[in-house]
């Protein structure tokens, strides 16, 4: 993640599209849309019933991500979320993609976390449910210096679509 907005300032990229909000040197950075955060879990999960679960429940579980963007964010979002509980989460690294990812989670080999767009997917044996609170912010990162007018054109589409009640 820490390449693409350096790129947009040295204008080998128009924008980045990034989760989070930081600030980098030489780069604009607006937030334009925020998504609720998902635990997935197998079915047959006792949290499974649940409507909405709190970072307290799942301090003690354990968590798989892929070796892929985004899992190496993944994995430091669990560690930063759960260590502010006092807790180390287990969280192993797998050598897969998302939807590989979903069916282990599936058969009971961990569970993982995705943002409100990856619900949309249907997956035998495992729900979505959001974790109370949890918002994911995602942002443009571009370089001030960038004029070039198919991106002005692009930021203006963007900011309309993500405006509020549009979905």
């Amino acid at each position: 993640m820490m390449r693409l907005p350096a790129a947009t300032s040295a204008e080998g990229l128009d924008v980045a599209f990034i989760t989070g909000t930081k600030e980098w040197p030489g780069c604009d950075t607006e937030q334009l849309w925020t998504e609720r955060v998902f635990v997935v879990l197998p079915s047959e999960h006792t949290l499974a019933d649940r409507t909405e679960i709190d970072w307290a429940e799942l301090a003690d579980e354990s968590f798989i991500v892929s070796d892929a963007a985004p899992g190496p964010e993944i994995h430091d979002y669990l560690v930063r979320r759960l260590a502010d509980l006092g807790h180390h989460p287990e969280v192993q690294l797998q050598f897969v993609g998302r939807d590989n990812l979903l069916a282990a989670v599936s058969v009971g080999r961990g569970l993982t976390v995705v943002s409100e767009a990856a619900t949309a997917l249907r997956m035998p044996r495992i729900v979505f449910r959001p974790i109370v609170g949890e918002m994911l912010p995602f942002s443009a990162v571009w370089s001030a210096q960038n004029d070039n007018p198919a991106w002005r054109r692009l930021l203006s589409l963007a900011r309309s679509m993500a405006r509020p009640g549009r979905r």
